[in-house]
């Protein structure tokens, strides 16, 4: 039977390191800014050097979360510290990078013209957080920084551009990934099959006929002018795609195209698997269900629990990709 392992280090006026731990559960999803973790320690915790029984942690402490099996640590969650309920047992909550974003003021300026990557530059100065691109470097045209902090800042530029940003941790570095689309570098493509590593699952496999999809597709050029087209079937699901400085013609041809990427065969709904192998949202999940249809996915989120009652992970799939 496996053993289950886990390591917090929480670095404030000094650094802690602890393996004791009740429950864990992280949520990463690609549709919100902020990733979560919510730690439950054991009810005995001792704080060496603690004085008076006070709590030697707090807010905007740094933390890092590793869980495995049979000794075995990889990094699950890099964030800070958001709050902490000192009855015992002692619950700490925290949020990825996005945290100390939410804190950060940010000086308001306006451009008479700027790339993605000058305003992201100028957004994350001095704050040390590491960010990429996902598309190449994007002309904005005119742009006016209004809000207060980064973080609403950058959800402006998604209300504005379409342009999502948001943590991943890749080989334990936490970066800002900042695109239209979502990266391909450094995905993970892990095999999860019914039967062998997929616990339960709750699919409707559904057919690219049957499937009914509208796209708004729309294009901002250089000079902030926004041109926008709607595609397919009129009471379906709605996706909103954005493709960057193309006139009329062009921007119908790419929401065609991205209609029948939508239209895809292939699984809608998620499924829970063991806390190997190990996913991050964004990675590739090849998936062999218990109908024997399959396909590879893009894991859209991901809830990870860990404690008692063992480690699973509980993933809900995006749209079917073509790898071939």
């Amino acid at each position: 039977m496996l053993q289950l392992v886990s390591e917090i280090i929480i670095e404030g006026a000094k650094t802690w390191k602890f393996n004791a731990l009740n429950n864990c559960n992280i949520v990463e999803d690609t549709a919100t800014l902020t990733d979560t973790c919510e730690l439950l320690l054991p009810k005995r915790v001792d704080w060496e050097g603690s004085e008076n029984f006070k709590l030697p942690i707090k807010r905007g402490d740094k933390i890092t979360v590793k869980l495995g099996y049979d000794g075995v640590l990889k990094t699950r969650f890099v964030g800070f510290i958001r709050t902490i309920d000192s009855k015992n047992p002692i619950k700490i909550t925290c949020e990825d990078g996005m945290f100390l974003l939410k804190t950060v003021e940010v000086k308001k300026k306006g451009y008479a013209k700027v790339t993605l990557k000058q305003l992201i530059t100028d957004l994350l100065a001095g704050t040390g957080i590491q960010f990429q691109l996902i598309d190449d470097d994007i002309v904005l045209g005119p742009y006016r920084i209004t809000k207060n902090t980064v973080a609403e800042e950058l959800n402006e530029i998604k209300s504005e551009f379409g342009l999502r940003a948001y943590f991943r941790t890749v080989d334990g570095v936490s970066k800002l990934y900042v695109g239209f689309t979502y990266p391909f570098d450094s995905r993970k493509r892990e095999n999860f099959i019914y039967g062998k590593n997929i616990i339960s699952e709750d699919f409707v496999y559904r057919i690219a006929e049957d499937v009914k999809i509208k796209v708004k597709a729309i294009s901002i050029d250089a000079k902030n002018k926004r041109t926008e087209l709607t595609t397919g079937d009129k009471d379906g699901e709605l996706f909103t795609v954005y493709k960057y400085n193309v006139g009329k013609d062009e921007l119908k041809r790419f929401a065609e195209s991205e209609l029948i990427r939508f239209k895809t065969t292939g699984f809608k709904g998620g499924f829970e698997t063991f806390g190997e192998p190990f996913v991050n949202k964004c990675d590739i999940a090849y998936i062999e269900a218990s109908d024997n249809n399959k396909g590879s996915f893009l894991i859209k989120k991901l809830e990870v629990n860990f404690g008692m009652s063992g480690y699973r992970q509980k993933i809900e799939i995006g749209q079917p990709l073509n790898l071939e």
